[in-house]
């Protein structure tokens, strides 16, 4: 599997036309489609929220060498199964999480995903969608937990703390890792 930043890096260029945009979100409708669990329930939800945070520490940006701490969501039809804030993160974080995982629950797809998919037609993910900032952003961070044979996500991972790009990354890190071991 091609790794996201491959195809999304510079980290703070984001696609505005949709021949540029075409590779990214292919990637990511790829990256859902292969991210899927075969169940999916608490004690997955902790073992997932664990991998993601072996994998933060991993998680430097290129303008902050340092390690960046984060936040770590995961519910399972709208109950919380899993979160960690790991100390240096801030109510914002929080905020941060609980908007990805809106938009999230409401389409069904990555908060990356959304949002890219706006910027791709040239319009603004919120106005597009006539959503209030206040509950939901199109920026990376946010993922479906799918379940092979379920139509419909069966919960949300959301990360915050790093740049978006990067959260997103660091999801999809930890799910890989975490399927990886149940083979």
């Amino acid at each position: 599997m091609v790794e996201f930043l491959d195809v999304f890096y510079p980290f703070n260029k984001t696609p505005t036309d949709s021949s540029a945009s075409k590779p990214l979100l292919d990637k990511l409708l790829q990256q859902e489609a292969e991210l899927e669990f075969t169940s999916f329930n608490a004690a997955d939800a902790l073992a997932l929220g664990l991998a993601i945070l072996a994998e933060s520490p991993k998680a430097k940006t290129p303008d902050a060498p340092g390690v960046r701490p984060v936040v770590v969501h995961i519910s399972i039809n709208g109950n919380l199964q899993f979160y960690s804030a790991q100390d240096g993160t801030n109510a914002d974080n929080y905020g941060w999480i609980q908007r990805k995982a809106n938009t999230v629950t409401r389409f069904g797809h990555s908060s990356l995903y959304m949002g890219s998919a706006a910027i791709a037609r040239g319009l603004d993910f919120n106005q597009k969608n006539l959503l209030p900032e206040t509950e939901y952003v199109g920026v990376g961070g946010g993922f479906p937990l799918r379940v092979k044979g379920v139509a419909q996500t069966v919960g949300v991972v959301a990360v915050s703390g790093l740049p978006h790009e990067m959260d997103h990354e660091l999801v999809t890190k930890g799910i890989k890792k975490f399927l990886e071991s149940q083979k």
